[in-house]
């Protein structure tokens, strides 16, 4: 985990990242008609709790008669299933949307880093879709400026790691990431003291 000094703002701080993050490239062009039609500030399932965040894939114990987390499994799983048979699908159609897959590495308020197996050129708009959390269900579409890409070269295969700095993020998508950083820096100083 990266350390920050006193006087860096609140947007700064990162925190791993482990989930899988499917994005799309843009041009400066399409951005700006997803930005016209309203796009840029949807997220679904962003909200701040003011309870314990639960790891992905875990159950909270201490809600009773809450969801069963056996279904939201099941739902995901399935809306999976449909998003990657939409995304087979589209690539026959002409202007379909086409998602790569990547890792996300860290996040902070103000942008992440994600490996991929291709590069991106700098200065590209890359739409980013990564669920966060199982359950709750939160799932983030963010819109990043491309900073900086750099080649990592790891038993024996390449993959690049791209910079993002995140464009129009809605209020509410920034309050929970923030959230969720210093919930994952506190889960850290737990357990390095026990």
């Amino acid at each position: 985990m990266e350390t920050t000094n006193s006087d860096e703002k609140r947007e700064c701080v990162r925190a791993p990242l482990g989930v899988d993050v499917h994005y799309q490239v843009l041009s400066e062009d399409q951005y700006e008609k997803r930005r016209a039609g309203g796009e840029t500030t949807a997220c679904r399932g962003c909200r701040v709790q003011q309870e314990r965040w639960v790891p992905d894939g875990a159950e909270d114990k201490a809600k009773p008669g809450g969801v069963d987390p056996y279904v939201v499994d099941f739902l995901i799983h399935l809306e999976e299933k449909m998003d990657h048979m939409l995304t087979l699908l589209s690539k026959y159609e002409e202007g379909g949307e086409t998602l790569l897959l990547g890792h996300g590495l860290n996040i902070s308020g103000r942008g992440m880093r994600i490996r991929c197996e291709q590069p991106v050129e700098e200065g590209l708009i890359v739409d980013v879709r990564a669920r966060m959390f199982r359950f709750p269900v939160v799932i983030l579409r963010l819109f990043g400026k491309v900073l900086r890409v750099k080649e990592v070269k790891a038993k024996g295969e390449s993959s690049y790691e791209m910079a993002l700095e995140f464009l129009d993020l809605d209020k509410d998508a920034e309050e929970w990431i923030i959230s969720y950083v210093f919930q994952k820096q506190r889960e850290a100083i737990r357990s390095s003291k026990g």
